[in-house]
């Protein structure tokens, strides 16, 4: 079986034509090869911009206005993550689920990886922990705490949010994972440090 050669296309014909960059079937066919490839390129352009995580600028600004989220003086990474929770406010129902998912999908991270801690008192969430990537995005921990207060039912207040690390001792002496235990020069192996935000206590690493 022949295959098919994608970068030239004068090369897909028989002997019988001439298939020189100079022969006007070469001219021809690399016009359709072009245009093929930049039609390729506009679709692929246009599913990244169908995905909001790899929307920026204007294009963001429109995921925002149709969800009616104001960008305020955010930066793309920041406005991504409002938009993300002003679209998980609209579909949750204020079930433990709901707002365990609404906070998966608005902080990019795996639902295993979330855990929130009820409160005996009423309408109150004790605390809420998300990984420490949560933090990448520039916002503050003060802003990213408010966010997540948003997710639950009105009324609701969260207490504490915790970001958690990876870091973890092994519980014999031959048990390692490279990615929970201590660091490299480089960081390229080991854990991550946590780190604790409320209001009445200073931080402290790790958690």
């Amino acid at each position: 079986m022949i295959d098919f050669d994608k970068n030239n296309y004068a090369k897909n014909l028989t002997d019988a034509f001439l298939k020189g960059k100079d022969s006007n079937n070469y001219k021809i066919l690399e016009n359709e090869r072009a245009d093929i490839e930049s039609h390729i390129k506009d679709l692929f352009d246009i599913y990244e911009i169908l995905n909001l995580d790899m929307a920026y600028g204007e294009t963001l600004d429109r995921y925002g206005e149709r969800v009616g989220q104001p960008r305020g003086n955010a930066s793309d990474p920041q406005y991504i993550i409002m938009i993300k929770a002003k679209i998980m406010r609209s579909l949750g129902n204020g079930t433990y689920p709901s707002v365990l998912k609404a906070l998966a999908a608005t902080f990019s991270c795996d639902i295993k990886d979330v855990y929130i801690s009820e409160s005996n008192t009423p309408c109150t969430v004790d605390n809420v922990k998300l990984p420490l990537t949560a933090l990448n995005s520039g916002m503050t921990r003060e802003q990213i705490k408010e966010l997540a207060e948003s997710l639950f039912p009105v009324t609701v207040i969260l207490e504490k949010l915790d970001y958690e690390g990876t870091f973890e001792f092994g519980e014999s002496e031959h048990d390692y994972d490279e990615m929970k235990g201590f660091a490299d020069d480089i960081g390229s192996i080991g854990g991550y440090l946590g780190y604790l935000n409320d209001d009445e206590t200073e931080p402290i690493l790790p958690c």
